[in-house]
């Protein structure tokens, strides 16, 4: 029944993401080589270790040298059919705050960086591109939500089944307590009727030494 919930529960959560979409902008964000207009994606339910890993997948498909420099992710030397047979440098950035994640790109295209003025056809298509990587790094952090979920859920069942076997522990021991009790009380009844049988076996064994001694007293 937990796991029909779970799984409830993760439909739910793929749901919402499907009803919400990735918040798509263009921003001024500050890189290593200076502040430029970025593509940005605001990742729904962003969990920082699956966009990261997103990231680094999605800049490995743009197949030039990926590098990390402080908390900046570069393509150099990158090659893409967006761009034809031209490489292109590619610099991406994790902006993380309290309520949301947001990843930023820039693409050099060798000394001057895209814009959607000068390139609108290549900037749509890395828009869009970037509109799907946001997509895939959501469904990567609901998953990961979804895991670690999971693991604490199972941890809570295992919890349970203790908890479980403990009841059934000390109804067995208040069972087993009943039937001593039960069998104690037969074994009073049983001695009861013993004592008052001995008392009257007494009664009539003083009775009758009394008698001896009273015939004692007549003979003279």
């Amino acid at each position: 029944m937990r796991t029909l919930f779970l799984i409830v529960g993760m439909c739910c959560s793929f749901s919402v993401l499907f009803g919400q979409e990735v918040k798509m902008t263009d921003e001024a964000v500050s890189f290593s080589m200076g502040v430029k207009n970025a593509i940005v994606a605001n990742i729904p339910f962003g969990k920082r270790e699956a966009v990261e890993k997103q990231l680094k997948s999605e800049l490995k498909s743009w197949k030039g040298k990926v590098v990390v420099v402080g908390d900046e992710y570069q393509v150099v030397q990158g090659k893409n059919k967006i761009f034809g047979e031209s490489h292109v440098n590619v610099y991406a950035k994790i902006i993380e705050t309290v309520d949301e994640i947001k990843v930023a790109f820039v693409v050099d295209k060798g000394g001057r960086f895209m814009t959607n003025i000068e390139d609108p056809v290549e900037y749509k298509a890395v828009w869009e591109k970037v509109k799907k990587f946001g997509a895939s790094s959501a469904s990567a952090s609901i998953a990961l939500a979804v895991d670690a979920d999971s693991k604490i859920l199972k941890s809570m069942e295992k919890e349970e089944k203790k908890i479980k076997s403990e009841i059934e522990s000390s109804k067995k021991d208040i069972e087993n307590s009943q039937k001593k009790i039960e069998q104690s009380q037969k074994k009073i009844d049983v001695k009861q009727q013993e004592l008052t049988k001995k008392q009257e076996e007494i009664k009539a064994q003083n009775l009758q030494i009394s008698n001896h001694k009273s015939n004692a007293k007549k003979i003279k």
